[in-house]
């Protein structure tokens, strides 16, 4: 593949994304909630909820230059979904130490997210485009909505963070499952009518 089709704008954003993922796990190692010097963790939960929302930011960037200046490519197509569930899951994970987030709920998050990268990657494989919905963007806007929250923990600005984001969590979780359902059967519908399609070339005599 040459490399004009794949280092462009969009990619390099994306590529920034990707390496904000270690600056939030280093951030986050040193918080610790328990410890009475609360204006450390309260300048590391701000310093992360930062790096989490300006990531955020750079996906919505990235696909515009993408889709503007038709740069789309398999690689962004690939890294660019990668890039939002490593830094989504690492900020998640890292909470459960906290005590900021139980582990069953990233569990269901995690589950969701492996399988529809997994399809994804499938889908692409086999040349089968499945079209976006808005229950994708729905789900992206309540989830980092509730990770910024949670990654903010104490009282900015006079707002209880935490506890808007344990009020979003719960409409996280069912739009996350039920954007990974439509996915999921919308993966498998292309699929089927790709085979059907299949079968009925092979059926046309060859004169």
């Amino acid at each position: 593949m040459p490399k004009s089709s794949y280092l462009n704008l969009p990619n390099w954003i994306t590529i920034g994304r990707l390496l904000a993922v270690p600056v939030l796990l280093v951030l986050m190692l040193f918080i610790d909630d328990s410890s009475p010097d609360v204006r450390l963790n309260r300048s590391l939960s701000l310093a992360s909820a930062l790096v989490f929302t300006l990531a955020m930011c750079s996906d919505m960037v990235d696909g515009y230059l993408a889709r503007k200046k038709g740069l789309s490519s398999t690689f962004g197509q690939f890294i660019d979904p990668l890039a939002d569930k490593m830094i989504f899951l690492v900020a998640m994970i890292m909470m459960v130490g906290l005590g900021r987030m139980p582990a069953w709920i990233v569990a269901i998050f995690f589950i969701r997210e492996v399988t529809v990268t997994a399809l994804r990657g499938i889908a692409v494989d086999e040349g089968v485009v499945i079209a976006a919905s808005h229950w994708g963007k729905y789900k992206s806007a309540f989830v980092s909505s509730a990770t910024v929250g949670l990654l903010l923990h104490y009282p900015f600005f006079g707002m209880q963070w935490r506890l808007m984001a344990w009020v979003l969590i719960i409409p996280s979780m069912l739009l996350s499952l039920g954007s990974g359902l439509h996915y999921a059967i919308g993966f498998f519908r292309e699929m089927s009518r790709q085979e059907a399609q299949i079968r009925a070339i092979d059926k046309i005599p060859v004169e």
